[in-house]
Parts: structure tokens; sequence; C-alpha cells
């Protein structure tokens, strides 16, 4: 048949045996890939068709032979094992989720609680090509921690016809791209159909131009996971190819990919008729959102701008996850104009008044990340450290607060342990832990045992899921070598890797922020360290480069070159088409992972979490989710940069640290033995590494801290100011017009203290505080008079001062309270509104100068 010949397709589904009927349930559900009984169970059906179908349940079902599924009909074992598997699927199914009050006690979930989460990309599994790297994965992890909680969450994303790129390298070491189509009828995902079960069609209108979406589902446990797709006949080429590829780099379909991301999953909710109570923006990308819910509550519920502002602020959390200017989206204003001005408009709104709320100081670009701060009473970053990164990168928003005051609360990411965990770690916890961690890893309490795991237990479970990863890294270096038609090379690295070595691994995007090459500084300490016969050391590297990053690819290169150069293929390697299964292989099975970003660019980071718990120790840079987890006794920090601003100097110094870590720490402890081969200071390491990591970097606690610091919180927002038809919303919208009026009169005139200007005072004496407020006939109990102590670089208090005497429009306020801490300290006074919309409660502000 001519290859040019274009075949109409179709697709036939598989007929299965009634007694296998099970089968179908489960490979339709995500839970299958990442429950260890589920995988094993399709895993036994053929293991080799299974890691050809790259682990996917529903495209094993289609492949298999028929003669082998009549076989396993007849299998009492199977049928047994199926069933086993099936009744713990519907269990999981059917666990309530409960949250807990300040109080401590445990309720339901409301019913009319419900969170909307939103995000670009999803990594659930590798065979899923709808995310490209961490932001993706940790999404998919969220859903699964939710649906392993209970939480009643429904996500929004897009269906991209070839997602992100395969990565191939070529016979230069070069970085080349690679676009596969994904073949959706092979993939555990359904289509929406109508009342007339034809396929739903959304349509939202761009432009005055009609955009027509199907939308996909894929059951994650018990959360749906909503895909909307332009990929429609009826739309024109510029709109049917909206959804093609993730990230698209031309800036009108990346717009329009937000555009229908935030519209489409809107008109989708209706669809449905669902109201969620909360709205989760994970990143910038999600943020037109917030003007498709402005239209809809002033166009359609009648709402003023002012209340529809606070309705949306109330009821929005929004998550930032990168300080590099190139994660925080932004477009020139006038090009959001062209898509969006006629949407503002119709708010009541003039554009470029508006677009004041997408900008930071000094550049006029419209930034998502902007706009999603100022509409979002629930903020956060991913790590401690990166929560005060981002007060400083986003303080010009709000510049009348003090930047630890900016309304940016840390919650550190985390990772699903049933995904990231090796089986033979999973089987440890089940014998020592019990198995409570499945649906309550955030109780610190479940975690106390691991410490108590024998030293042969641990090794055993590590050594042999490191033979199972260096096994693999031998096929794909196999399958890469016979791709480049490098036969000759193949029977030299067929050896590639020894379980006895210890093995370094380092994988993640190749951003140059990340310096992937920071461990090729000084090549030839390295190759002694690499080479030494007693105690060798070998390092496996794995990531893509994004495809218009000329410097990432570029650091793959040198790696690649390195090996090569110094004929040390087979135990200096790089793993090509980083995806999903490669990850949980190294991360399973090295015994170090190596972190190198240039601090403090590195948000969060979860690869190295997803080691730490499996065992591994973790050598990185204090940055990110690092330095609340390093004790000394779970890995080795690199800190001798973190003071440097020289770049240059800085990486000199960091190389040479990794380098003396490397000699006289790593290796020897790895290497010292007893009499029956065990490494028992470095077990006793891993140990540490799974208890601290496991207890406080699971997705559960992550999860958790937001379901009582933003999800509860926000949908109890929301509740209230609907209460009574909206009663509790007019009457704030009332007090803030009110203080609008008179806040320009208001003036601070004294303001008197009993410590004056560097006084030396004792810890234990109280500062007392009287300010005079010349009121002008405004109501003192809507202003909040304060004083603003700082303690600490990164402690303050909020002391408030309390109306004593009021006469003619002067009103007294006095305060005290008593010091904390010692060194050197500062406050100042300041009035803003009392009870008011949240955005002026940063916004309006007046210091005694």
């Amino acid at each position: 048949m001519k290859d040019n010949i274009k075949l109409r397709k179709f697709y036939v589904k598989p007929q299965l045996p009634a007694k296998l009927e099970p089968l179908n349930e489960l490979s339709q559900n995500i839970w299958s890939t990442w429950d260890t009984d589920a995988y094993r169970l399709f895993s036994r059906i053929d293991p080799n068709l299974f890691r050809q179908s790259n682990h996917n349940p529903v495209k094993l079902l289609q492949i298999v032979s028929a003669k082998r599924l009549e076989e396993l009909a007849q299998d009492k074992g199977f049928l047994y094992e199926m069933k086993s598997v099936q009744k713990n699927f519907r269990n999981y199914l059917s666990f309530v989720g409960q949250y807990t009050d300040e109080k401590d006690r445990k309720h339901d979930f409301p019913e009319d609680f419900r969170v909307a989460y939103l995000s670009m990309e999803f990594g659930l599994h590798e065979s899923l090509s709808i995310y490209s790297g961490g932001l993706g994965v940790l999404s998919g992890d969220h859903l699964k921690a939710a649906s392993d909680l209970g939480l009643p969450l429904i996500a929004f994303g897009l269906l991209y016809r070839y997602g992100y790129f395969s990565q191939k390298i070529n016979l230069d070491g070069l970085q080349e791209e690679i676009y596969e189509e994904n073949e959706w009828y092979s993939k555990p995902i359904e289509k929406l159909k109508d009342e007339e079960d034809q396929d739903l069609v959304l349509e939202i209108r761009v432009k005055g131009e009609a955009i027509k979406l199907k939308a996909w589902r894929i059951n994650v446990g018990k959360i749906p996971l909503y895909l909307l797709d332009s990929n429609l006949l009826e739309n024109s080429p510029k709109y049917r190819h909206i959804t093609d590829y993730l990230y698209d780099a031309v800036t009108d379909t990346r717009i329009l990919q937000e555009i229908v991301l935030a519209y489409g999953s809107i008109e989708l909710l209706r669809k449905l008729q669902i109201k969620p109570s909360v709205f989760h923006l994970n990143e910038g990308h999600s943020a037109f959102l917030i003007i498709k819910r402005l239209k809809d509550l002033i166009t359609e519920e009648n709402f003023s701008y002012d209340e529809a502002c606070e309705l949306v602020r109330a009821t929005t959390v929004f998550t930032t996850h990168t300080p590099v200017p190139a994660g925080n989206e932004k477009f020139d204003a006038k090009l959001i104009e062209s898509y969006l001005g006629d949407e503002i408009r119709a708010c009541g709104q003039d554009f470029n008044e508006f677009a004041q709320l997408a900008r930071i100081k000094g550049d006029d670009a419209f930034s998502l990340p902007a706009l999603a701060i100022r509409f979002s009473r629930h903020i956060n970053g991913v790590s401690q450290l990166h929560s005060r990164v981002s007060q400083e990168m986003w303080h010009s928003i709000y510049p009348e607060v003090y930047e630890e005051e900016m309304p940016i609360q840390a919650i550190t990411n985390g990772v699903h342990l049933q995904t990231w965990l090796s089986r033979r770690i999973i089987r440890l916890l089940d014998r020592y832990i019990g198995d409570e961690y499945r649906h309550r890893a955030e109780d610190p309490e479940i975690w106390r045992n691991v410490l108590s795991i024998p030293d042969t237990e641990v090794w055993e479970a590590h050594q042999t899921r490191k033979e199972q990863m260096i096994s693999f890294m031998r096929n794909r270096l196999r399958q890469t070598l016979l791709h480049r038609g490098s036969s000759d090379s193949i029977t030299k690295l067929s050896n590639v890797l020894q379980p006895d070595h210890l093995i370094i691994g380092f994988a993640r995007r190749f951003a140059t922020y990340k310096r992937g090459n920071l461990i090729l500084r000084d090549k030839e300490r390295l190759l002694k360290i690499i080479n030494n016969p007693e105690q060798p050391v070998q390092f496996i590297f794995a990531g893509k480069a994004h495809p218009a990053d000329s410097k990432g690819k570029a650091m793959i290169q040198e790696i690649i070159d390195f090996a090569r150069l110094n004929h040390i293929e087979d135990k200096f390697i790089f793993i090509e088409d980083y995806d999903m299964n490669i990850a949980r292989h190294l991360v399973q099975g090295c015994d170090v992972w190596l972190n190198t970003p240039v601090k403090p660019l590195e948000a969060s980071g979860t690869s190295g979490m997803k080691a730490g718990m499996n065992g591994a120790l973790n050598l990185s840079v204090l940055d990110g989710w690092w330095p609340e987890c390093f004790s000394g006794y779970n890995g080795w920090a690199i800190d001798a940069g973190e003071s440097v601003a020289d770049p240059e100097l800085r990486d000199r110094l960091e190389a040479n640290e990794i380098y003396d870590i490397l000699e006289n720490e790593i290796v020897p402890l790895y290497y010292t033995r007893d009499q029956s081969g065990l490494p028992l200071d470095w077990i006793e390491k891993m140990r540490f590494s799974i208890y601290d990591v496991g207890k406080g970097f699971n997705i559960h606690r992550m999860l958790r801290e937001y379901i009582d610091k933003f999800y509860i919180p926000g949908s109890l927002n929301g509740f209230r100011l609907k209460e009574n038809e909206y009663e509790n919303l007019h009457k704030l919208i009332d007090i803030n017009n009110q203080i609008k009026s008179f806040w320009d009169r208001i003036r601070i005139n004294d303001f008197q203290v009993n410590v004056y200007e560097n006084k030396i005072i004792q810890n234990q004496e109280d500062l007392r505080f009287q300010a005079t407020i010349d009121l002008d006939g405004a109501p003192a109990e809507l202003i909040r008079v304060e004083v603003f102590y700082k303690y600490g670089p990164e402690h303050f208090e909020l002391i408030p001062l309390d109306l004593v005497q009021k006469e003619n429009n002067l009103g007294i306020f006095r305060g005290e309270h008593a010091v904390l801490g010692a060194g050197m300290q500062g406050f100042n006074l300041r009035i803003r509104p009392a009870p008011c919309c949240f955005k002026d409660f940063y916004d309006r502000i007046k210091w005694y100068y």
C-alpha cells in the first residue's frame, strides 16, 4: 500500500470475555496506574506487552491476543486477583473525606462546597502526554491527593493533539524535537455526551467569532478532570489548532489557549450545572477566568463592578510557581485588548484603567500573575523560601505594606506517595507503619515507626530497585543506539552501570538556572572521582531543554561530549526523552540525588522529594523545599556560594564544594561496610531521609494546608457574602463607599511612644503607644489604628490601638505591647480601613511621617 494514500480511520473497541469485564472498569481510571495491586494485575496479563504499551491498561487490552484473554478468563487465580483489585477500587471510591475546623473537630465537606482547579498541564501518567514538567506533575499529584482525601474537586485543562515533544539526541549530541499525535482512543479518556448521546460541543466567542470546543473526561480516582479540545472541523484553521501543542510558542495561539481554558471551563460548568464554591488558579495561565467571572456576574446576574470584584476575590485561590521571569506570563496590553477589550468594556470598565490591575511598576505589559494576585484573597508560593521571594518580587502591587506583609503565604509542595514510592518501599511502609498513610499521610505520628525498619530490609529494598533501574536504563540506551544506527557501541554499553557502585542522579528540565553542567566545572577532578578504582562513582542525567533554549541544549551536549571524549559512557550517561516513567525509575533507584539551581530560582523542586522518600540522599543547593527538610542527618547541603553575587565565583565555589563533599563525605560513607557488607551509617541516613521527606513532604500534607488555609475559608467567605440574598456583600460595598468618601480627610496629628529614636531598653519593658487622629467626622469604628512592630529579619506584629477618648473630630487611640526578642528593632504607626474589601485593606494605608 502506498504511504501517501490517506485512509479514513475508525476505532474498533475490543470485546473482553464476560468474566474479564471488570478489567474495563479498572482500565478506565488512572487509579489503576498508581495502585500497586492494580498495576501488578495488568502486568500479569502480559508483562512485555504492558511495557510496550507504556504501562497503559487501555492500550494493553487493545493489543493483547484474544487467545490470551480466553486463557485468563479460565484462570481462577487471575480471576480471584482481579475481583480483589476491583473490590479495593470500589472501596477506595466509597471513601468519604472530611476537614478539620479551627477547634480540631472533624466534619464532612458541605454539600455546596466544591473546588474548581485550573491548570495548563497535568502529569498523570507517562501514557498521557499532556504535561511538560514539574508544574504538570504537581497538578497531577494534586488531583490524586484530592481523590485520596475525598476532597470535592473538579479539574479543568486542555486536550493537546500533540502535547509536549519527544526528545531525540542526534549523533552530535544535540537535542531534536519530535511531535507525535496522541491516539486518544487508546487512553483512559472519554468524550462527554449531550442529552441526545452526541458529542457535547461548547461554544465561546472571541473577537465576535465562535470557537467550538469538545469536552473530554479523565477519571483520576474520585476526581473528574475535564479537558477542552478545539480540534473540530466546524472551527476555522486558526481556531482548530489552538489545542495542538502544549505551551505553543506563537503568542496569539498562547493567548487563545488561555482564553479557551478560562472561558471554556466556565461554559462547561454551566452545562454540568456545577457551581464551585472556590476557584484555584494554578499559575497565571488561567487568570483570564477572572475576566470571565466578572463579566458574567455583571452582565448576567446584575452585580455592580465593585460587588463582582469582591465576590471574585473572596473565592479565588492563586498559586505562583516560579520566580523566573519567563515562567510568569505577560503580553503586550494592546494585544490583550484586541482579544478581551470588549469583555472588559462589557463590565463597564475602560480597558486602560482595568489593565492597570495587570501591571507592575516599571512594566506596561499585561501580567497574568499580577492580575491574579490583585483578584485573589488566597495566594501562595510553593515553599517557605519561594513565598518570601514572591513577596519581594510582587511587592510593587501593594507598595504601602512591608514586604513581609504581602498576602502571599507559603504552602510547600509535596508528592503523591503511591505514584512515586517503589513497590518495595510501599511494602516496607505497609508492614511497619500500616496502610493509614494512603489516606492520612499528613499525620506525622503515622511515620514514627519508619525509624525502626531494620537495616537489612531498607538496604535490600533499595538495592533490588536499583538493579531494576539499571536494567531499565540499559534497555533504554540499547534502544537509543539502535535508533541512531550505532550498533558498534551496543556491546560496549550492554553492561552500563554497576549495582554495587555509587549512582548519582540528576534529572530535570535543562534550563540555565538549574546548572545541569555545574558538575563539569573541573573535569579533571571529576574524572578522578568517577574513575577511582576502589570507590567508583557513576552518574545518570536526564531532562529536556525547551525547543527555543539553545543554552539548555548546549548543556545536554556538553554532558554527552564529556562522557564520549573521556570514554566513560558506561558510567556517565544521558538518558533521552525524560518522562514520568524514567523519572520513577531514577528517583527509586539512585543512591544520591543532585540538585544545583541558582538560589533562589528553584521555587520548590519535587524530584528531590520523590528521591528522598525512596531512600536516596539529597545533595542540593539550599533552595526551594530543601532548607525546610535538610537536617544534616538526611543528606548534604551546597551553600558555599550563598552570599556571593558574582556568578562566576559562585559557580566555582559551589562546584568545588560538590567535589569536596563527594570526596570526603559521600563516597567514603557509601563504601564503608560492616562484616555483612552493609553500609550502616549510610542506611541510617536513608532511614532519616524516608522519615523526614515522607512525613513532611507528602502531598496529603500540602493539600490539607490548601483545605485549611484556602479552600474552606474561601468557600466560607463566599457563603457569607451570599447570605440573605447577598445582604453582607451589599453592606460591605456600602461601608467601602463610605470609607472612600472620607478617607482623604483623615489625618494623623500626633504619635507618642515611651521609646525614643535609638534608645536602648531592656527586653522586659513594654512599648506604650498613643496616637491622635483627626477623624474629620468619620466614624472611628471604620478605621483601624495600629503599630507595625518589626522585631527580627522576618518577624513582625501588628499592634492594634483602641479608641479611649473622642473629642470633637479628634480621636485618642492607645495600646501597649511587650518587647519581643533582642537586637535592633523598629515600629511605626499607620491607619487603614477596618471592615473593608480585601484589596483596599492593602491599598488604602496611611503611615505616620
